[in-house]
């Protein structure tokens, strides 16, 4: 089983079934706050969507397609807060789509960028991987500062390019390559 501790009270782990009522609850919670950036909130009614979600991403972890972690705060107990993925690993290309999101009570402490951060690591160390792209919602700029705070460069925009509830978002596109991080 996958577990990356982050430091003393943070780590990532795969996700795993036993935490698909969890899992459902963090996001029954942010519903509100997921909503505006990301359509698959819409389609999370119960735990067993969340319960599917796993047994989905396990089954895409052992072909190398994604990594789908949870985000664990340790302090006091210990409680899933968010998650952290590789959404596709294309070992042909080299390079890997960083994905992320963070329950609301949590945001503002710098949590997300240190889950990235080691991520990224990750992507250089154990993948072998040259770069690490992440999209984000031109609008969502919690999204995109955690970008710039990793060093990511703007790459460009797509516009038009996702459709969230019926709102069309342009999408901002940030690469970190690995000689970026030496």
């Amino acid at each position: 089983m996958f577990f990356r501790p982050i430091n003393e009270t943070l780590s990532l782990s795969l996700l795993h079934p036993r935490m698909a009522p969890e899992l459902f609850r963090l996001v029954d919670d942010n519903r509100g706050h997921l909503s505006p950036w990301l359509g698959w909130v819409a389609h999370t009614a119960s735990p067993a969507d969340s319960a599917e979600f796993i047994r989905q991403t396990l089954h895409d972890h052992a072909e190398g397609k994604r990594l789908i972690c949870g985000l664990h705060d340790h302090q006091g107990r210990s409680r899933l807060i968010g998650l952290v993925s590789f959404n596709d690993i294309m070992p042909a290309t080299g390079r890997a789509t960083l994905g992320y999101w963070l329950g609301e009570q949590w945001q503002g402490r710098g949590l997300m960028t240190l889950a990235c951060q080691s991520m990224v690591r990750l992507a250089f160390e154990h993948y072998d991987l040259y770069k690490v792209q992440i999209s984000a919602a031109t609008g969502n700029t919690r999204s995109r500062a955690v970008c710039e705070r990793l060093g990511a460069t703007l790459e460009g925009v797509i516009t038009r390019a996702e459709s969230v509830n019926g709102v069309i978002h342009d999408h901002a596109v940030y690469g970190l390559a690995r000689e970026d991080m030496t």
